[in-house]
């Protein structure tokens, strides 16, 4: 009887959240992206926006793109015409963010603007300087959760974790040889990243693939 019940109130409750307009799945949601110009958010700090040029140049191939000022995303965010690429951060840590413009409240769903993913990369002050040494790695993955996450309803929900997959071959923890393996792109090797919070509380590890940038683990303790 009480299974009844609350099966007849979900029905209820989603009839009058439905009965306003078409519900869309996060998939739906992501349909367009290929069509929509990505404009990757430059920092104003020349030496970070230098390399996010070269990389983006030789790496995003998923849909057109554009490069943007921190000014632009924040006046166009809400115009239901882009995906944006930036930089944000709390008090732990800098993240990678694909979002995509639209207004939050517009009726129409497909309308709506809404962070598509999240990648940490870095500390909240950006210190630790593998965001610029791991940087193709960051473009690489995000790239391929994307593609994925129109393809499936999982991947789109569960975010990156849903891209990861086993670890074939050394995984380098030492700091060192994880960027020269990283550097040589070498074969059937995992580097492994720790990332600390600017708060002292938590850490962020990724581990990938040095040559095709795969996403293997991504956990936060």
């Amino acid at each position: 009887m009480r299974k009844f019940l609350l099966a007849a109130i979900l029905a209820v409750c989603c009839a009058a959240a439905f009965g306003q307009g078409k519900y869309y799945t996060k998939r739906n949601r992501l349909d367009d992206f290929q069509t929509r110009t990505t404009r990757i958010v430059l920092t104003g700090q020349d030496m970070f926006d230098a390399i996010i040029k070269e990389e983006v140049a030789s790496r995003w191939m998923l849909s057109p793109y554009e490069f943007c000022t921190v000014q632009q995303y924040l006046a166009d965010k809400l115009s239901n015409l882009y995906y944006f690429v930036r930089f944000a951060f709390d008090e732990d840590f800098t993240y990678m963010v694909v979002t995509k413009s639209g207004d939050p409240e517009d009726s129409d769903q497909l309308k709506q603007g809404f962070d598509v993913v999240m990648l940490p990369i870095a500390p909240a002050q950006m210190s630790m300087g593998d965001e610029l040494l791991y940087f193709p790695a960051y473009i690489d993955i995000l790239q391929y959760y994307l593609e994925q996450a129109q393809l499936s309803e999982k991947v789109a929900y569960r975010g990156l974790k849903a891209i990861c997959s086993k670890p074939v071959g050394v995984i380098y923890s030492d700091p060192d040889q994880a960027a020269a393996a990283f550097a040589s792109g070498e074969k059937y090797a995992n580097v492994k990243v720790v990332i600390p919070s600017s708060s002292g509380r938590k850490t962020c590890e990724l581990v990938f693939t040095t040559d095709t940038h795969q996403l293997r683990s991504i956990r936060k303790k």
